[in-house]
């Protein structure tokens, strides 16, 4: 797998109202779509960020810069679709 390449603090932001309100997402990735709730982001000690999903049965962590997008599947939600997008440098 490449590099981690850290996303911006904007999506970020919008990743964490996800977790706190265990919204249910459609998150587009580099590898298909999936869809679950969004549970909790945790940081390794390599500095990589991953978000922690769960369908009900199983939980599932995906590395925050294959995301290339999310939208709540709930409504009335506090956000639509969300670009993912690397930090500028």
């Amino acid at each position: 797998m490449p590099p981690y390449r850290i996303i911006n603090c904007h999506a970020h932001d919008y990743l964490e109202l996800a977790c706190m309100r265990g919204y249910p997402l459609l998150i587009e990735t580099t590898q298909g779509d999936i869809q679950s709730v969004a549970i909790n982001l945790i940081t390794l000690a390599d500095k990589t960020e991953y978000l922690v999903v769960s369908n009900g049965s199983q939980e599932q962590q995906i590395r925050l810069d294959q995301i290339l997008a999310i939208t709540p599947l709930s409504q009335p939600a506090e956000f639509g679709r969300v670009l993912m997008t690397p930090q500028d440098k």
